[in-house]
């Protein structure tokens, strides 16, 4: 069968993580064919050799280019030689430890922005690229003191919202995550006019990320990123702090990437991925989805976090990509149900032992 965009090439960027390896799924299942960049041989194999992937059957449609660092300098020229379109994923993460102040910009700062700025030069000497898709962060557009709580939203956010950067160092890795989200979306927003090249941008804002991540094997590794908010809730933790209430199923980013490829999509522009979600309805759904695991135990279903509400205006997005966002049921019943089948299978194999 003859895909029908198989001769459209897609560079992607950070196919290693929960969003980027759900977005490489997406567009190959969509029928583009991909050039994956990653950082060792290594991280090749493990994508390629994943069961979904192998299901996929990709063959000469998915292939590798090893970056081993995005800020060094041409990083990504080989990479994007040939490429019709451009998703740039790969940015620092929060790894749940608070890095020292002088780590901060290092570990951060300096990889999301120059990272990006990589990209587009490579974009640029490459003529055959017709649109990069950037993935940022709803909080490249809320000042971090409404993201944190500790001030109250009062105003709708919108996709042309725009905030300072305001430099380090930070009260903890959140802080600077967020920071380098602002600090990327302003470099690229600067370079984009000051060089006016031949390809135009698609920022996408997600905000709290929510899904099953097939790259997790084990239970614990469920527990990293943002999917460990709606699994500590079900798993009995009591939150500190407040949270802000903006969540996004993962298929919905992953979907959206796709579709901002498609020209018809406006360009140099930025649309925010979100729907409202208040925390302790987690309890609930877990409770009428999976009554069996709270009645063994094995989800003991008794976690809170305290919800500050943000008023984001997802709107435009919804109509522009002509979809609505997936509610919180349908996110927690991923997330959790995920967790569920690695403790089943993690049972087997002991099991057996």
């Amino acid at each position: 069968m003859t895909c029908p965009y198989a001769s459209n090439l897609v560079l992607i960027t950070g196919v290693t993580g929960h969003v980027g390896f759900g977005v490489l799924v997406h567009v190959l299942s969509a029928g583009y064919s991909v050039r994956a960049a990653v950082r060792s041989s290594e991280k090749a194999k493990t994508i390629r050799s994943h069961p979904l992937i192998k299901a996929l059957d990709p063959g000469v449609r998915l292939t590798f280019i090893i970056v081993p660092d995005l800020c060094k300098a041409n990083a990504y020229d080989e990479a994007a030689r040939g490429v019709d379109y451009v998703i740039h994923i790969a940015s620092p993460l929060m790894s749940n430890r608070i890095p020292p102040p002088d780590d901060q910009d290092a570990f951060f700062i300096k990889p999301a922005v120059r990272g990006t700025l990589n990209i587009l030069e490579a974009a640029k000497k490459n003529r055959t690229v017709r649109r990069v898709v950037i993935t940022s962060s709803i909080t490249a557009l809320i000042p971090f003191s409404e993201v944190n709580g500790s001030q109250r939203c009062s105003t709708w956010i919108s996709p042309t919202d725009r905030i300072p950067f305001v430099p380090g160092p930070y009260a903890n890795e959140f802080e600077a995550y967020a920071a380098s989200k602002v600090a990327a979306l302003q470099e690229a927003e600067v370079w984009m006019a000051t060089h006016e090249p031949h390809f135009d941008v698609v920022h996408l804002h997600p905000s709290f990320v929510e899904g099953r991540n097939d790259l997790a094997l084990h239970t614990r590794e469920v527990l990293k990123g943002t999917n460990a908010i709606i699994l500590s809730i079900a798993l009995g933790k009591q939150f500190d702090h407040s949270t802000m209430g903006a969540t996004v199923h993962l298929e919905d980013v992953a979907r959206v990437h796709v579709q901002a490829l498609d020209e018809v999509v406006p360009g140099n522009a930025s649309y925010i991925l979100s729907q409202n979600t208040e925390w302790d309805e987690v309890r609930e759904i877990v409770s009428r989805n999976f009554p069996k695991a709270v009645e063994r135990g094995l989800l003991p279903n008794s976690g809170s976090a305290i919800t500050h509400p943000v008023f984001i205006d997802s709107f435009s997005s919804e109509e522009i990509f002509g979809f609505r966002h997936t509610g919180l049921e349908e996110q927690v019943k991923s997330v959790v149900g995920h967790y569920l089948e690695l403790r089943n299978t993690q049972r087997k194999m002991s099991s057996r032992r």
